[in-house]
């Protein structure tokens, strides 16, 4: 069992980065807008788009052609998604299951999980003021979206054979979801890192958008 523990302990400490989502939806985003610029320039240039390229176009552009004004209804749309997930948190981590005493140990269980945070699209405050050009955007805090535990990661070490029993697999995967949402509700950092992620990603699908139409107007995102 020693052997076994000293394996685990250096994969204990848990790991952050940019989900992939995250990664893809910001790539998309940019690509999306540029692909809106360059069929409204054929658009009205060569007027052989169809009505394909004249539906896409007036999405940024007006129905004649102009330009769609900076609003607080047209950034909604920009944010027509419930949820962002904006960080993980990798955790390869061991929970111990207890006899009913609450004392003896029954089995150590091994098992890899992550945590995952981000905003609620639905509580952004957007404020556009005209006459300053300048759009406010006040995100929510960060919370806690969802944790997964990888039921194919799960390891054990029964403290006796007798603990081996047919239903400590169902067990042990309950065991290893609560160990994880307990971790979860300690984690600062975590959140803290989400929130930061929220501001550079809304800042990246909004920017492109509001400079083409006004450069003029300046974006707090706060």
């Amino acid at each position: 069992m020693k052997n076994l523990m000293k394996k685990r302990d250096h994969r204990e400490k848990p790991k952050w980065k940019f989900t992939k989502p995250v990664k893809i939806l910001v790539f998309l985003f940019a690509c999306v807008l540029l692909a809106f610029l360059v069929l409204h320039l054929l658009n009205s240039s060569a007027g052989f788009l169809g009505n394909t390229g004249k539906a896409i176009s007036n999405m940024i552009f007006g129905k004649e052609g102009e330009m769609t004004t900076i609003s607080k209804s047209s950034l909604e749309k920009v944010f027509e998604i419930s949820e962002l997930s904006t960080s993980d948190y990798t955790y390869n981590a061991i929970a111990t299951a207890y006899d009913e005493d609450g004392e003896t140990v029954r089995y150590y269980v091994a098992y890899d999980g992550t945590v995952t945070a981000g905003i609620d699209f639905n509580k952004v405050d957007i404020t556009v003021d005209k006459e300053k050009k300048c759009v406010r955007i006040k995100l929510p805090e960060s919370k806690i979206l969802k944790t997964t535990v990888d039921f194919g990661s799960i390891e054990y070490i029964f403290k006796k054979d007798k603990y081996d029993t047919e239903t400590v697999s169902q067990e042990a995967y309950k065991l290893c979801e609560d160990d994880l949402n307990k971790r979860a509700e300690k984690e600062k950092d975590l959140l803290s890192l989400a929130n930061e992620n929220a501001k550079t990603i809304v800042e990246a699908m909004i920017r492109p958008w509001i400079q083409q139409l006004d450069e003029e107007y300046t974006i707090d995102i706060q």
